[in-house]
């Protein structure tokens, strides 16, 4: 296959957005499908490899897998080695151990699978991840373990018939993608099975040589149609589109296009073979390697966010480093005058079974918690829950529960009452069950990640399993006369405000808005200006029918947002060295300002005589500091994150409401 300097160019156009936005610009809110055209590149360059050698009868598959550790392994392995004295240095045990798991599945070429695994409520943030960007890196390499015995089977076969086996193949798999982006969007993102199509699409255009002899004037259109096709999702995607699926049909038929059409007689191929956007495609493959290490330890090392100065160095740093990477270890490791093919395989073997040495042995060390000062290590000890019934009794999208096998703190208790909410009602479950069995109260616990207490709604992020969970809950919760009281907790003004969490203070929540839909609304939902009436509404209603099935019911309000990771955060301060002179602890005026909106809307409730109101701020805000809301008391964290409230936290808050159920005669004995 002739070289084709214009194909370097769209490796550079691949490669820029996705570095911009990983970086956290958010004009470059759809700069990940950089990756979708990377995987057409990818596709039909390999096809066009494989397919002329297999038709010449001069395949090898043992050439073919020495080429492609030549090209893929030494850099990935210098990163890899690069990112353990960072990982080490600066990241909490826990961190470290994520870390190590991936940094054996990147030498399995499985991080793919361990990403989406990881995909659960509580997971590291994918912006803290170094190597989170490999996940399209395993894609690859199992496209090229399977691809090649693929063509290898077709070999005697017609093109015409491969072209159609092929073109199947793309279909089923589009469909597959577009089928799970909507019920399993993580596997949709992170797997094969629906990556393959986009790969594909790249393969059909190596055997088919699309051709390029037609019209100066077509051809234009053509492949300026393909760089539109390209730049726009990076400007107008985000997080709330489904993707890959249909949605990745843009970008991928872009990078298509310009793949067929985009001669150098074209505006858009002289344009791509401009030597700095070439320069920056030859080095595109270094630069995706650094980019994401260098955020992510650097957001890791930081105690606050980074700034967009800092971000824009960052960027600039991943090119320095995909240089001097791409000429002295990508270069020297391609030429088979310098290392042998004995030579490579033996490299790829030991520096593989070195890394997962390494990775396995960090593992099996829980993160080699002893690196950390004394005071440090008690702060991240600290149990998310203080007992593991969450891991039985908390529902998600992996794990669904229905209501009748909900789980009961001790139904030996003569007396029931229940929790519905998301995890935020999870997190307070164990500690509110202790307080009630004083009194003899069992607690049924009903709670679902990312899922609020209320009917009639759905989230943006496509939660199918949610209203299907609040609908039986609610049902059960009628229907079960043996339940007298119910808690509602929830991160109401998560899902009513729509936008992740500011503190003012240097902290903004990492993650994608989740905010509530009404049934029936379309997903331009956040900007109808009655959206947090409707949504207000929709808690209310919910409220009041299970006060008119003759329940009694504790509302809680929101609890306070910290941003920062508390436990985390502090046993950073200590292990960096910070001196912090007060207790971490956040604008009492930032919790008014964000939870207005949620708390007007719950007070527009009536008052009921089965109705209990608790304010967790009385609790946490203006108490212990003037005017600010407390994360920390006397060294000892409340959280076990950024917003869910710890063992401590929860404590706290149960005593409250415990106290609140007393005053209203609620708590004595049943005759």
């Amino acid at each position: 296959m002739n070289y084709r300097p214009e194909i370097d160019g769209l490796r550079a156009l691949a490669v820029l957005p996705v570095i911009l936005f990983h970086a956290g610009f958010d004009v470059f809110s759809g700069g990940f499908v950089g990756v979708d055209v990377f995987f057409v590149i990818s596709g039909y360059l390999i096809t066009g490899l494989i397919y002329r050698d297999i038709v010449g009868g001069t395949f090898s598959i043992v050439h073919f897998y020495e080429r492609r550790i030549r090209r893929i392994l030494p850099a990935l392995f210098f990163v890899c080695v690069v990112t353990l004295p960072f990982a080490w240095a600066w990241m909490l045990p826990e961190e470290l151990e994520s870390f190590s798991q991936s940094l054996v599945a990147v030498n399995l070429y499985a991080s793919n699978v361990l990403f989406w695994r990881e995909t659960n409520y509580f997971a590291e943030a994918n912006e803290l991840k170094p190597l989170l960007h490999t996940w399209s890196l395993a894609v690859e390499e199992q496209f090229y373990v399977l691809f090649p015995l693929l063509l290898l089977m077709l070999r005697k076969t017609e093109r015409g018939l491969i072209t159609a086996i092929l073109f199947c193949a793309v279909i089923a798999s589009l469909f597959l993608s577009e089928w799970m982006s909507r019920t399993h969007p993580a596997a949709s993102f992170y797997l094969l099975p629906t990556r393959a199509w986009e790969l594909g699409v790249g393969a059909l255009l190596a055997i088919t040589l699309p051709r390029r002899d037609c019209s100066i004037f077509l051809r234009q259109g053509l492949s300026s149609l393909g760089l539109i096709l390209i730049l726009a999702p990076v400007f107008i995607y985000d997080a709330s589109v489904p993707f890959p699926g249909v949605s990745a049909l843009v970008p991928v038929l872009g990078a298509a296009l310009i793949i067929s059409y985009a001669n150098g007689d074209t505006l858009v191929g002289a344009g791509l073979r401009l030597k700095p956007v070439v320069g920056l495609g030859l080095v595109s493959y270094s630069a995706y390697l650094w980019h994401q290490p260098l955020f992510a330890f650097a957001r890791i090392r930081s105690l606050d966010d980074l700034s967009n100065s800092e971000l824009l160095i960052l960027s600039g740093m991943s090119i320095v480093l995909a240089y001097l990477s791409w000429r002295f270890v990508e270069q020297p490791f391609r030429k088979r005058n310098v290392f042998s093919r004995k030579a490579i395989f033996f490299f790829a073997a030991v520096f593989s079974i070195v890394l997962i040495g390494v990775g396995s042995l960090t593992i099996r060390s829980d993160g080699f918690p002893r690196r950390l000062p004394a005071a440090a290590a008690v702060l991240i000890e600290q149990p998310t829950f203080s007992t593991d019934s969450w891991k039985q009794c908390f529902a998600s999208d992996r794990k669904y529960i229905e209501p009748d096998n909900a789980c009961i703190s001790d139904s030996s208790l003569p007396r029931t009452a229940a929790i519905w909410g998301d995890s935020h009602a999870m997190a307070l479950s164990d500690a509110l069950a202790s307080s009630l069995a004083e009194d003899s109260i069992s607690l049924k616990y009903f709670s679902y990640a990312g899922c609020a207490p209320a009917l009639g709604y759905r989230r943006n992020d496509m939660i199918d399993e949610c209203p299907r969970f609040n609908n039986a809950v609610f049902d059960t919760l009628s229907t079960d006369r043996e339940i007298e009281v119910i808690v509602l907790f929830a991160r109401w003004a998560l899902y009513i405000e729509g936008v992740p969490f500011d503190n003012k203070e240097g902290r903004v929540e990492m993650g994608e808005p989740i905010y509530a839909v009404p049934l029936g609304s379309g997903e331009d939902f956040l900007t109808d200006p009655t959206r947090i009436d409707q949504i207000g509404a929709l808690y209310r209603r919910t409220v009041e029918d299970l006060l008119t099935d003759s329940k009694r019911v504790v509302l809680v309000y929101p609890v306070p947002e910290v941003g920062w990771r508390v436990p985390v955060h502090l046993a950073k301060e200590i292990w960096f060295k910070v001196d912090r002179k007060e207790s971490l602890s956040t604008s009492f005026d930032v919790f008014r300002d964000r939870t207005r909106n949620t708390r007007e809307q719950l007070d527009l409730l009536p008052d009921h005589p089965n109705l209990i109101r608790i304010r967790p701020e009385e609790i946490f805000c203006n108490t212990y500091v003037a005017d600010r809301c407390v994360a920390q008391l006397n060294g000892a964290s409340l959280y076990f994150d950024d917003d869910h409230l710890n063992a401590e936290g929860s404590s706290m808050l149960s005593e409250k409401i415990t106290d609140a159920m007393r005053a209203n005669g609620w708590l004595q004995p049943s005759h």
